[in-house]
């Protein structure tokens, strides 16, 4: 009986995907499956997932965002519970267990692990002022439904039950937003633990830029005007 489904996203990273799959595999959990999907990377990522055996690997023809990666990989899923994880090796993806035992215990549909649980917002925005998108984003979905997060962009663990009739048009940038403000929407029951985050050293190699911030703000406005 598998449990918890891990779904690992990868486009282009070609240093990190062999790890992060290891990483999976290692958790000590018997219960679980790996569902890799790679969008259409073009820099030898595909190459290393094809020499890849006993997980199931989904490549696809062209790059059709992380949401449709993450609605795919809901769909495929045979746990109960789905952790995305990011091939990039920021997130700790230890605490999956952590949060999907949280889930259990508190009866939840979603649980997010923060980076931000427990810090000083000022000091980390003058730190870092990268944060600043996550800390807007997060406040706005505060204000609008209600709740107390502290990080909406961070890990994310969902209960398949649950989260899979949510409906999305936005694949790529505005995924997270749009599904995240629909489920608080549809008053799925979200809870949030904190995790460690190690941000990748070169800046380069990062996917989402600060401008990305328009599309969050436009699909969180989106769906609370006009559902």
């Amino acid at each position: 009986m598998i449990k918890l489904t891990f779904i690992v996203l990868v486009w282009n990273e070609v240093k990190t995907i062999k790890q992060a799959i290891q990483d999976v595999k290692n958790i000590k959990y018997s219960k679980k499956e790996i569902i890799v999907i790679d969008n259409a990377s073009t820099d030898g990522t595909k190459e290393i997932l094809k020499k890849i055996k006993n997980i199931k690997i989904i490549f696809r023809k062209k790059n059709l965002g992380a949401g449709q990666s993450i609605i795919t990989g809901i769909k495929e899923a045979k746990g109960e519970y789905i952790f995305t994880q990011f091939s990039d090796l920021e997130y700790d993806h230890l605490r999956s267990i952590d949060m999907m035992n949280y889930a259990i215990k508190n009866d939840l549909d979603i649980v997010f692990g923060s980076r931000l649980k427990n810090r000083k917002v000022l000091n980390l925005i003058y730190k870092k002022p990268s944060y600043l998108a996550t800390i807007l984003t997060t406040y706005l979905i505060n204000i609008f439904y209600k709740k107390k997060f502290t990080d909406i962009i961070g890990a994310k663990l969902y209960k398949k039950k649950s989260v899979q009739k949510i409906p999305s048009n936005s694949f790529h940038t505005g995924f997270d937003f749009e599904f995240i403000s629909r489920a608080c929407k549809n008053n799925l029951k979200i809870g949030e633990i904190s995790i460690k985050y190690k941000p990748r050293l070169n800046s380069k190699d990062k996917k989402i830029r600060f401008y990305h911030i328009f599309c969050a703000l436009y699909e969180i406005v989106k769906v609370k005007i006009f559902n």
